[in-house]
Protein backbone atom coordinates (compact mmCIF):
# COMPACT_ATOMS: atom_id res chain seq x y z
CA UNK A 1 0.00 0.00 0.00
CA UNK A 2 1.26 3.43 -1.23
CA UNK A 3 1.65 6.51 1.11
CA UNK A 4 -1.68 8.20 -0.60
CA UNK A 5 -3.68 4.87 -0.20
CA UNK A 6 -2.52 4.68 3.61
CA UNK A 7 -3.43 8.23 4.66
CA UNK A 8 -6.83 7.89 2.92
CA UNK A 9 -7.44 4.27 4.09
CA UNK A 10 -6.63 6.03 8.14
CA UNK A 11 -9.31 8.77 7.42
CA UNK A 12 -11.84 6.88 6.35
CA UNK A 13 -11.28 4.69 9.25
CA UNK A 14 -11.27 8.30 11.41
CA UNK A 15 -14.20 9.79 10.24
CA UNK A 16 -16.57 6.16 10.50
CA UNK A 17 -15.54 5.53 14.02
CA UNK A 18 -16.72 9.20 15.60
CA UNK A 19 -19.71 9.60 12.85
CA UNK A 20 -17.70 12.61 11.05
CA UNK A 21 -19.48 13.04 7.66
CA UNK A 22 -16.21 12.92 5.49
CA UNK A 23 -18.15 15.40 2.90
CA UNK A 24 -17.72 18.11 5.11
CA UNK A 25 -14.57 17.28 6.50
CA UNK A 26 -12.72 20.26 4.70
CA UNK A 27 -15.45 22.96 5.81
CA UNK A 28 -15.29 21.93 9.79
CA UNK A 29 -11.44 21.91 9.49
CA UNK A 30 -11.47 25.35 7.96
CA UNK A 31 -13.49 26.71 10.38
CA UNK A 32 -11.94 30.08 12.56
CA UNK A 33 -12.46 28.13 15.59
CA UNK A 34 -10.88 24.48 14.81
CA UNK A 35 -8.40 25.22 12.50
CA UNK A 36 -6.37 26.94 15.00
CA UNK A 37 -6.32 23.62 16.82
CA UNK A 38 -5.85 21.34 13.70
CA UNK A 39 -2.54 23.57 12.64
CA UNK A 40 -0.86 23.69 16.03
CA UNK A 41 -1.14 19.49 16.07
CA UNK A 42 -0.13 19.26 12.74
CA UNK A 43 2.88 21.51 13.57
CA UNK A 44 3.65 19.36 17.01
CA UNK A 45 4.27 16.76 14.39
CA UNK A 46 6.29 18.67 11.27
CA UNK A 47 8.62 20.02 13.83
CA UNK A 48 9.17 16.65 14.95
CA UNK A 49 9.79 15.05 11.39
CA UNK A 50 12.60 18.33 10.85
CA UNK A 51 14.68 18.01 13.78
CA UNK A 52 14.75 14.22 13.63
CA UNK A 53 16.17 14.89 10.35
CA UNK A 54 18.46 17.72 11.45
CA UNK A 55 19.85 15.71 15.00
CA UNK A 56 22.10 12.39 14.66
CA UNK A 57 20.98 8.96 15.06
CA UNK A 58 21.65 9.01 18.39
CA UNK A 59 18.65 11.19 19.19
CA UNK A 60 14.80 9.50 19.44
CA UNK A 61 12.62 12.11 18.61
CA UNK A 62 8.69 11.87 18.70
CA UNK A 63 4.93 12.83 19.82
CA UNK A 64 3.99 11.25 23.30
CA UNK A 65 0.24 10.88 24.26
CA UNK A 66 -0.10 12.22 27.54
CA UNK A 67 -3.34 13.07 29.03
CA UNK A 68 -2.42 16.60 30.71
CA UNK A 69 -3.77 16.59 34.50
CA UNK A 70 -3.89 19.40 36.99
CA UNK A 71 0.10 20.19 37.33
CA UNK A 72 1.55 17.94 34.76
CA UNK A 73 2.19 19.45 32.05
CA UNK A 74 1.44 18.27 28.29
CA UNK A 75 5.01 17.30 26.16
CA UNK A 76 4.44 17.94 22.44
CA UNK A 77 7.89 16.81 21.54
CA UNK A 78 10.12 14.27 23.51
CA UNK A 79 13.97 14.21 22.82
CA UNK A 80 15.60 11.69 23.85
CA UNK A 81 19.47 10.99 23.78
CA UNK A 82 20.39 7.54 23.28
CA UNK A 83 23.48 7.03 24.70
CA UNK A 84 22.56 8.73 28.25
CA UNK A 85 19.18 8.32 28.00
CA UNK A 86 18.54 11.95 28.84
CA UNK A 87 15.17 13.31 27.74
CA UNK A 88 14.11 17.01 26.78
CA UNK A 89 10.54 18.61 26.65
CA UNK A 90 9.75 20.56 23.49
CA UNK A 91 6.96 22.79 23.52
CA UNK A 92 5.67 23.85 19.99
CA UNK A 93 4.44 27.31 19.35
CA UNK A 94 3.38 29.40 16.69
CA UNK A 95 3.73 32.93 15.45
CA UNK A 96 1.16 35.42 16.51
CA UNK A 97 -0.22 36.02 13.75
CA UNK A 98 0.74 39.29 12.07
CA UNK A 99 2.79 39.84 14.41
CA UNK A 100 5.77 41.39 12.28
CA UNK A 101 7.21 44.84 13.42
CA UNK A 102 10.34 47.32 12.71
CA UNK A 103 11.19 48.96 16.00
CA UNK A 104 13.72 51.70 15.49
CA UNK A 105 14.22 49.68 11.91
CA UNK A 106 15.03 46.15 14.27
CA UNK A 107 12.82 43.74 12.56
CA UNK A 108 10.82 41.55 15.15
CA UNK A 109 8.27 38.98 15.70
CA UNK A 110 6.30 37.97 18.90
CA UNK A 111 5.49 34.00 19.64
CA UNK A 112 2.74 33.34 21.45
CA UNK A 113 3.36 31.20 24.25
CA UNK A 114 0.78 30.72 26.50
CA UNK A 115 -1.66 28.30 28.35
CA UNK A 116 -4.58 27.08 26.15
CA UNK A 117 -6.86 26.73 29.32
CA UNK A 118 -5.88 29.23 32.85
CA UNK A 119 -5.62 27.82 35.97
CA UNK A 120 -9.02 27.54 37.93
CA UNK A 121 -8.69 28.45 41.84
CA UNK A 122 -8.24 24.72 43.37
CA UNK A 123 -5.81 24.20 40.59
CA UNK A 124 -3.29 27.41 40.93
CA UNK A 125 -3.48 26.52 44.60
CA UNK A 126 -1.72 22.96 43.76
CA UNK A 127 0.86 24.48 41.20
CA UNK A 128 1.74 27.15 43.27
CA UNK A 129 2.95 24.48 46.15
CA UNK A 130 4.90 22.80 43.42
CA UNK A 131 6.47 25.45 42.00
CA UNK A 132 7.17 27.14 45.57
CA UNK A 133 5.77 30.52 44.83
CA UNK A 134 3.18 32.80 46.06
CA UNK A 135 -0.46 31.77 44.98
CA UNK A 136 -1.60 35.64 44.67
CA UNK A 137 1.59 35.71 42.13
CA UNK A 138 0.73 32.62 40.23
CA UNK A 139 -3.29 33.97 39.97
CA UNK A 140 -1.88 36.84 37.90
CA UNK A 141 0.47 34.97 35.75
CA UNK A 142 -2.25 31.86 35.45
CA UNK A 143 -1.80 31.43 31.56
CA UNK A 144 1.78 31.47 31.82
CA UNK A 145 4.51 28.97 31.97
CA UNK A 146 7.66 28.63 33.80
CA UNK A 147 10.84 27.00 32.83
CA UNK A 148 10.07 23.94 34.58
CA UNK A 149 7.36 23.10 31.85
CA UNK A 150 9.59 22.07 29.72
CA UNK A 151 13.35 22.30 28.17
CA UNK A 152 12.54 24.14 24.61
CA UNK A 153 10.44 26.30 22.76
CA UNK A 154 10.10 25.70 18.92
CA UNK A 155 8.15 28.23 16.77
CA UNK A 156 7.68 28.62 12.84
CA UNK A 157 8.04 32.64 12.05
CA UNK A 158 5.20 31.86 9.17
CA UNK A 159 1.84 33.14 11.43
CA UNK A 160 3.92 36.41 11.94
CA UNK A 161 3.28 37.61 8.10
CA UNK A 162 -0.75 36.61 7.95
CA UNK A 163 -3.64 38.58 7.90
CA UNK A 164 -7.20 37.89 8.63
CA UNK A 165 -10.05 37.90 6.08
CA UNK A 166 -13.82 39.12 6.88
CA UNK A 167 -14.54 35.55 8.21
CA UNK A 168 -11.59 35.49 10.51
CA UNK A 169 -9.78 33.01 8.06
CA UNK A 170 -6.33 33.92 8.07
CA UNK A 171 -4.22 34.21 4.65
CA UNK A 172 -0.55 35.03 3.61
CA UNK A 173 0.28 38.49 3.10
CA UNK A 174 3.49 40.00 3.98
CA UNK A 175 3.55 43.66 4.28
CA UNK A 176 6.34 45.50 2.03
CA UNK A 177 8.66 46.66 5.20
CA UNK A 178 8.60 42.86 5.77
CA UNK A 179 9.66 41.94 1.79
CA UNK A 180 13.48 42.71 1.95
CA UNK A 181 14.21 40.82 5.38
CA UNK A 182 11.82 37.78 3.48
CA UNK A 183 14.51 38.08 0.65
CA UNK A 184 17.47 38.25 2.81
CA UNK A 185 16.29 35.04 4.42
CA UNK A 186 15.65 33.14 1.21
CA UNK A 187 11.76 33.01 2.02
CA UNK A 188 9.71 33.14 -1.38
CA UNK A 189 6.05 32.49 -0.24
CA UNK A 190 4.33 30.92 2.59
CA UNK A 191 5.69 27.22 2.72
CA UNK A 192 9.67 28.57 3.12
CA UNK A 193 8.10 30.83 6.00
CA UNK A 194 6.31 27.91 7.69
CA UNK A 195 9.36 25.57 7.58
CA UNK A 196 11.58 28.72 8.97
CA UNK A 197 11.68 27.40 12.58
CA UNK A 198 13.73 29.04 15.90
CA UNK A 199 14.26 27.63 19.00
CA UNK A 200 14.82 28.56 22.34
CA UNK A 201 15.66 27.31 25.98
CA UNK A 202 12.43 27.90 28.10
CA UNK A 203 15.10 29.19 31.11
CA UNK A 204 16.08 31.51 29.00
CA UNK A 205 13.03 33.39 28.30
CA UNK A 206 12.03 33.32 32.00
CA UNK A 207 11.36 37.48 32.92
CA UNK A 208 14.30 37.19 35.12
CA UNK A 209 17.92 39.54 36.13
CA UNK A 210 20.04 37.36 33.41
CA UNK A 211 16.73 37.84 30.62
CA UNK A 212 16.97 41.17 30.76
CA UNK A 213 19.56 42.26 28.21
CA UNK A 214 17.76 40.00 25.97
CA UNK A 215 14.61 41.69 26.38
CA UNK A 216 12.76 39.46 28.25
CA UNK A 217 11.01 41.26 30.46
CA UNK A 218 7.01 41.10 32.49
CA UNK A 219 4.59 43.81 31.22
CA UNK A 220 1.62 43.16 33.14
CA UNK A 221 1.39 45.48 35.38
CA UNK A 222 -0.56 43.78 38.09
CA UNK A 223 2.85 42.06 38.31
CA UNK A 224 4.55 44.60 39.26
CA UNK A 225 2.40 45.75 41.90
CA UNK A 226 2.42 42.24 43.44
CA UNK A 227 6.57 41.86 43.47
CA UNK A 228 6.87 45.24 45.02
CA UNK A 229 4.57 43.92 47.92
CA UNK A 230 6.70 40.81 48.32
CA UNK A 231 9.75 42.49 47.92
CA UNK A 232 10.51 40.36 44.93
CA UNK A 233 12.45 42.19 41.76
CA UNK A 234 11.50 39.31 38.78
CA UNK A 235 8.08 36.78 38.37
CA UNK A 236 9.89 34.27 36.92
CA UNK A 237 7.80 33.76 34.16
CA UNK A 238 7.41 33.06 30.35
CA UNK A 239 6.15 36.39 28.60
CA UNK A 240 2.72 35.45 27.02
CA UNK A 241 4.37 36.94 23.92
CA UNK A 242 8.42 36.59 23.65
CA UNK A 243 10.14 38.31 21.04
CA UNK A 244 12.10 36.73 18.32
CA UNK A 245 14.75 40.18 17.37
CA UNK A 246 16.51 39.81 13.96
CA UNK A 247 19.44 40.85 11.90
CA UNK A 248 18.29 43.02 9.55
CA UNK A 249 21.66 42.13 7.75
CA UNK A 250 21.93 39.00 7.89
CA UNK A 251 18.44 37.82 8.91
CA UNK A 252 19.70 35.36 11.45
CA UNK A 253 17.95 35.77 15.09
CA UNK A 254 19.25 37.33 17.76
CA UNK A 255 20.02 35.29 21.25
CA UNK A 256 18.06 33.11 23.18
CA UNK A 257 16.71 31.93 19.66
CA UNK A 258 18.33 30.10 17.29
CA UNK A 259 17.59 28.61 14.23
CA UNK A 260 15.85 25.37 13.84
CA UNK A 261 19.30 23.88 12.44
CA UNK A 262 21.36 24.67 15.62
CA UNK A 263 19.21 22.97 18.14
CA UNK A 264 21.56 20.27 19.13
CA UNK A 265 23.39 23.20 20.59
CA UNK A 266 20.82 23.81 23.24
CA UNK A 267 20.92 19.78 24.26
CA UNK A 268 23.93 20.36 26.23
Amino acid sequence: MNNQQDWQEKLQKLCKKYNLNIKYLADIINDPKVIPMIRGKSFEMTARDVIQEILSSKYEVKNPRINAQAGLHDMDISIVNKSNQKQYSVECKLAAKGSFRLEKGEPKLRVKCMRSRTLGQKAAQQRAKILNVPETLLQIHNDQYVDSDFDIVVTSIANAFYETDTEKLFYWSPSEEALPLLEKMGIQNQENAFYKMYAAKSKDLIANAENRENRIICTRKTCSDELKKLNREYCNFIPNYPCIYLDKKTGLPFQPWVSIENIETLLH
